[in-house]
């Protein structure tokens, strides 16, 4: 009996280990710094993330989407998106 409810909860925490939370990602592949807003949902809530240059700011977003914004360009994306910055501009990878 101590073998199967081992199995089961061996099973279950793969399940969930599989199920991980997802989050858009943004990979600045610039030789700038930039400081980027992400803007949740609508209006849901608001954040602003420095971003070295050639740096990475990894689960920026949870919503089902956000607006993304440097100077000069802006982009919407969903969770499971990476969001790059190339030559000054925001765009999906």
């Amino acid at each position: 009996m101590n073998a199967r409810i081992s199995r089961i909860f061996a099973a279950l925490g793969f399940a969930l280990a599989c199920t991980g939370a997802q989050a858009t990602d943004i990979i600045n592949q610039d030789n700038k710094a930039y400081k980027v807003t992400v803007q949740g949902e609508g209006k849901l809530s608001t954040s602003s993330y420095n971003l070295k240059s050639r740096g990475s700011q990894y689960g920026a977003c949870g919503y089902s989407w956000c607006t993304f914004a440097i100077p000069g360009s802006k982009i919407s994306a969903g969770k499971n998106d990476k969001v790059f910055i190339r030559s000054g501009k925001l765009v999906k990878g």
